[in-house]
């Protein structure tokens, strides 16, 4: 039994869930059984959608030290060959203590070098094994985008950049608490050099600003707001340029060649944006927590520049696409499964 550790609610949306679902996926093409461990109820539908096995721990997921008791119990009872964990919120004390029934990993995305781990994924692209130094437990180290976990839909598609940009994917994640998506697009249909472009918004699961997106919808007929697609790839296929905020959502678009725009409206999206600008592979839109007002103004504005220079378009799509080829989640899972091995420790189970 593979064991993932992962939550998904109004306060941190579904990217950590969605990815976990990508390496999930991928374990149970190469053989293995999986069953997901979520903190409350609030991840039930995203896991149920999908036929997915699980648990819920009635915990608390900002202090995951709670569930100490419960995952002893579980743990002994029916065992377990591997944990993958993706929360910002676990400590060394709570890997250690799992490592005495089975070996550990974790999705990394803000460098933690604190972690006793057999197996430590940072596919962002920032991130080289130089990032981690000597940590003392030396865990295998997968590091770049190569190991991006995207959904098979995002492997080996055709895009095509065509003369004229017309369509403009607009995507902020799981939530917008700012509602930027929505007022983005509000700027951009404000501006004359944007506002003849057909916009659709993809609202995650847990946006609380769905009602307001849909009342700009129902204001302009060259707006559409989709929830909670299934289609994701397709609809990138059909854009000419996105506009995105920090996240998994950049390697997907990658995998794809859309061109995009890219900013932050949280801390740990900054170092994922500032990464693409460095490698000049996007239009950096961006920091809304240092910005405020202004980012919306300056990322239409790129909008502008982009959707006119087709050259400069076809130059980003082959950059992105070098990034990452959407197999990542086929490569964790094969490592998971070449560390799944007995594990013979002295003093079993949680203290």
């Amino acid at each position: 039994m593979i064991w993932i550790r992962a939550d998904a609610n109004e306060e941190i949306g579904t990217g950590h869930m969605m990815r976990c679902l990508c390496v999930a996926g991928e374990l149970e093409e190469q053989g293995a059984q999986v069953c997901f461990l979520v903190s409350d109820e609030r991840s039930v539908p995203l896991l149920e959608a999908r036929g997915r096995q699980f648990r819920i721990l009635h915990s608390d997921y900002r202090r995951p030290e709670g569930e100490a008791a419960e995952l002893d119990v579980l743990f002994r009872r029916q065992g377990g060959d591997f944990l993958l964990a993706d929360s910002y919120f676990v400590t060394g004390e709570y890997f250690r203590r799992i490592r005495h029934h089975m070996p550990v990993g974790y999705l990394d995305d803000m460098v933690r070098r604190d972690l006793p781990l057999d197996l430590l994924v940072n596919y962002n692209i920032f991130a080289g094994e130089e990032l981690y130094g000597e940590l003392p437990e030396k865990p295998r180290l997968l590091t770049g985008p190569m190991y991006a976990p995207l959904r098979r839909e995002f492997r080996g598609r055709e895009y095509q950049v065509r003369p004229r940009a017309e369509r403009v994917l607009v995507t902020t994640g799981g939530a917008d608490q700012y509602n930027l998506a929505g007022r983005f697009v509000a700027e951009a249909l404000g501006a004359g050099e944007t506002a003849g472009l057909q916009y659709e918004i993809i609202s995650g699961a847990y946006n609380e600003h769905l009602g307001e997106l849909k009342e700009l919808e129902a204001r302009h007929p060259e707006v559409s707001v989709k929830c909670n697609v299934g289609n994701m790839a397709e609809r990138m296929l059909q854009s000419d340029v996105a506009v995105t905020a920090g996240g998994s959502t950049m390697y997907e678009l990658s995998a794809v060649g859309v061109p995009m725009i890219c900013f932050s409206f949280v801390d740990n999206q900054q170092a994922i944006v500032e990464g693409f600008k460095r490698q000049g592979v996007v239009y950096f839109g961006g920091d809304y927590l240092r910005q405020g007002e202004g980012m919306l103004g300056a990322a239409a504005e790129h909008l502008a520049r982009l959707a006119a220079d087709c050259r400069l378009r076809e130059e980003y799509s082959r950059r992105q696409r070098r990034l990452t080829d959407g197999r990542g989640a086929a490569r964790i899972a094969a490592s998971v499964l070449e560390l799944c091995r007995p594990v013979n420790r002295e003093d079993g189970g949680f203290s």
